[in-house]
């Protein structure tokens, strides 16, 4: 079991797409499979509505359901704390980070993880590291956190239904990670999907 463990959340509203975001189709797959694809060996837990996500994932619901993002983040983590747990004592690593995802980043892949990791590796200061788009706009569900840190944060939060992510970071040190490839862009409305599918595919 890898050190890394990721919660991909699925639940939500949509109420700007009007449609549930992680079951469209980019580039010929669900957005929810092209993230999984990207976590493909590592610990993952899917958070909330489970359609188009693969057999054979774990998928869970927020308590109570539809209670928010830290509400699923609070579950996914209390999952993959579990499982861990569960590993043999002898030889098996800890959970040392944490990726939170959101389920609609029909661009997210393994590099892009893997730079997040590297950047909170390379700042021993920093708590978590976040994505950057080029406009400086930060993705507060495209992360990955020290273990320890989001636990403390979770626990600090207390009852996590309502709760807004950027309560949850708080004031947490923060590397923040350039995304100059359009990784880190989310899909919220009808046009956003629209050229996410261009940008996929070449066409509508």
């Amino acid at each position: 079991m890898e050190s890394l463990g990721v919660i991909v959340l699925t639940g939500g509203g949509s109420t700007r797409m009007g449609r549930h975001k992680p079951a469209l189709d980019v580039g010929g797959r669900p957005i929810v499979a092209r993230i999984l694809e990207a976590c493909a060996g590592l610990p993952v837990v899917v958070v909330g509505d489970a359609a188009a996500v693969p057999a054979g994932v774990c998928v869970i619901r927020e308590d109570p359901p539809g209670g928010g993002p830290v509400a699923g983040i609070a579950a996914g983590f209390a999952e993959l704390a579990s499982a861990y747990a569960a590993q043999p004592v002898s030889g098996a690593p800890l959970l040392e980070r944490v990726a939170v995802l959101a389920g609609d980043l029909p661009f997210v892949t393994r590099e892009a993880l893997d730079g997040l990791g590297d950047a909170l590796e390379a700042d021993p200061s920093a708590e978590l590291a976040l994505a950057v788009d080029a406009e400086q706009r930060v993705n507060w569900l495209c992360a990955v956190w020290r273990a320890e840190v989001l636990g403390q944060r979770l626990e600090a939060v207390g009852d996590p239904t309502g709760v807004s992510v950027r309560r949850l970071i708080d004031s947490s040190c923060r590397a923040l990670v350039a995304d100059r490839s359009g990784w880190s862009a989310d899909v919220d409305t009808p046009e956003e999907l629209a050229a996410a599918r261009v940008a996929a595919t070449g066409s509508g």
